[in-house]
């Protein structure tokens, strides 16, 4: 999956999240954790990279 296609996977979620079953939206999430975590060159704060981590683990 390619950024732009999980940020909209993202936005579609945002807009139907009363209809978006949980399951759905952990992969949502997860996969967005993901590729957050795996930018080279982000600097994060490590209370974001404790979420990332506990979202998607290594």
């Amino acid at each position: 999956m390619t950024r732009l296609s999980i940020a909209e996977e993202l936005e579609s979620a945002a807009v139907r999240v009363a209809d978006i079953s949980r399951a759905e939206l952990q992969i949502a999430l997860r996969r967005a954790a993901l590729m957050l975590r795996n930018v080279a060159g982000v600097a994060l704060e490590p209370a974001t990279e404790d979420a990332l981590n506990s979202i998607a683990p290594r």
